[in-house]
């Protein structure tokens, strides 16, 4: 296993969001790493540093399009990754992932319909509806993460719910929704007259039960369906703002492209182009096995960590993503008092699982963290969590 999953990424004096927004200044200034946030802990992949380097050293910053290397690059890596062969006029360059989700809301329904989305699920989706005037109307997930179809079936029937958006993996949950269920939510769609767009900007981080199906290979020609795919998971670069949809059906394809491009789609960001070349090629490729073999560990041992100091957690073993889903309801603290006890005395910050709508005591916790300073934070973590809830353990 390379030496770089060892070694912490430096946020300081970056502007970065998730140093400055989610992590308390203590726990950076202790030296800790952060467990908010799904961005990396450790640099991205060598392929990728590599040729943004070559690029930026060549001096070249113009208008840039995709081309066929381009193309190239991006069908090679879904033949790999994704076992799925598709056509480069399918591949449609957008402004990263809700920049696409945005185009489609627009597209697709009109001020005052609603998009549904799943729940848990990423709560960007319904900030994107609310910011262009459409509502959202929330299908549950069941226990083990999978749609709940009658309760789908029961918002695609409502005469204003036009478009479902969700993500595959699911972000927070980390499980994948497999292909016959899919097939089931087009099928319910198709029925219905709605669209659906396929967040698969974690696909290529799975390691159970994938690879992550493309819902535009599973669609039929006239389906409303799209699928969303990105960098900005597999290689941490979230804040580079460049993604591709994927589109089968060619009138749609056409209808989005005009779209895209009256929400000022201009070019492509030279270094996003760099960074695809360098992530989709045969290095970036060893890398991610090398980078889910990690997220894999890390999962396991706060598994392992949850059985041994707080039985009383419950949580889903992720199939893929960097995002581990628990239940911390079991300590007995509402959430304000559990996230304090968490930050100010485990030095321990992660996401409140009620911004993914989430029950009370939920969080999400990202396991892309170098496994020496895992091991340094679930020791301070286990020794808060003796000092203040030790005893009441041992009476248990």
């Amino acid at each position: 296993m390379s030496n770089a999953f060892e070694t912490r990424v430096d946020r300081r004096d970056r502007g970065n969001l998730k140093a400055l927004a989610f992590t308390p200044a203590h726990i950076r200034e202790a030296g800790y790493v952060s467990f908010a946030g799904a961005e990396f802990e450790f640099p991205t992949a060598p392929a990728v540093i590599e040729a943004v380097q070559a690029a930026a050293g060549n001096g070249l910053f113009g208008y840039t399009v995709a081309d066929a290397p381009y193309f190239d690059a991006v069908r090679w890596w879904l033949a790999r990754v994704r076992q799925a062969e598709v056509p480069a006029d399918w591949i449609c360059p957008v402004q990263g992932t809700i920049f696409a989700v945005a185009t489609a809301i627009r597209l697709l329904t009109r001020p005052g319909e609603s998009v549904a989305v799943f729940t848990p699920g990423y709560n960007r989706y319904e900030q994107a509806a609310a910011r262009l005037g459409r509502g959202t109307v929330r299908v549950p997930l069941d226990g083990a993460g999978q749609p709940d179809l009658a309760a789908l079936a029961a918002a695609l029937e409502r005469p204003d719910c036009r478009l479902l958006v969700f993500s595959n993996p699911n972000n927070p949950t980390g499980q994948l929704i497999p292909a016959g269920t899919l097939r089931e939510i087009l099928r319910l769609a198709r029925r219905r007259g709605a669209a659906v767009v396929s967040d698969e900007i974690f696909a290529d981080v799975v390691w159970a039960g994938g690879p992550t199906p493309l819902l535009a290979a599973l669609a039929e020609e006239g389906d409303a369906a799209l699928s969303l795919i990105s960098l900005g998971k597999t290689f941490s670069l979230t804040g580079v703002n460049h993604a591709d949809a994927l589109i089968r059906n060619p009138v749609l394809r056409a209808r989005f492209l005009r779209q895209r491009d009256a929400d000022h789609f201009g070019s492509i960001d030279p270094l996003a182009y760099a960074a695809l070349r360098g992530g989709y090629s045969p290095a970036g490729l060893r890398w991610l096995e090398e980078l889910k073999t990690v997220i894999w560990r890390n999962d396991q041992r706060f598994l392992d960590f949850f059985a041994a100091h707080l039985p009383s957690a419950r949580a889903l073993r992720p199939m893929g993503t960097y995002v581990l889903w628990a239940d911390l309801s079991g300590l007995g603290l509402a959430d304000e008092a559990l996230h304090r006890f968490l930050r100010e005395e485990a030095y321990f910050c992660c996401d409140p699982g009620q911004e993914f709508y989430g029950g009370p005591g939920t969080v999400r916790i990202c396991t892309a963290v170098p496994p020496g300073e895992l091991e340094k934070s679930l020791a301070v973590l286990a020794a808060a969590l003796e000092r203040r809830f030790g005893k009441e353990r041992e009476q248990s």
